[in-house]
């Protein structure tokens, strides 16, 4: 199974201010009607949740990231991770992003950082 990035990444602060929301469209590729997917972030030294990803069979969609607004600080660093949670060795990860996060007037702003 594979998964790649399919357009570009948006943020923007949910409706009630508090949360800033990094949504990513993605393509999953391979093996995915029995697969079972994982997705998570990291501010800094702060690790998010785990959620699982349902895949069943669907291709594209889009990663949802809710991250609370304090956490995202100017020039901070936020990863993005999808892991393939099958393999009794550990899971296996799929994809992986990083940004720098900043503020452009008033709107959060996640820039991709060359691996």
């Amino acid at each position: 199974m594979r998964v790649e990035q399919n357009g570009v990444e948006t943020c923007e602060l949910s409706s009630n201010g508090g949360f800033v929301l990094v949504r990513v469209p993605i393509r999953a590729m391979g093996e995915i009607e029995r697969a079972r997917a994982i997705v998570r972030y990291q501010v800094g030294g702060f690790l998010g949740r785990e959620t699982t990803w349902p895949l069943g069979g669907a291709y594209e969609g889009t990663l949802t990231f809710r991250i609370p607004r304090e956490l995202f600080r100017e020039r901070e660093r936020l990863t993005l991770e999808v892991l393939h949670r099958d393999d009794p060795a550990g899971p296996e990860t799929l994809w992986t992003r990083r940004y720098e996060l900043h503020w452009v007037n008033g709107a959060p702003r996640a820039e991709p950082v060359p691996e």
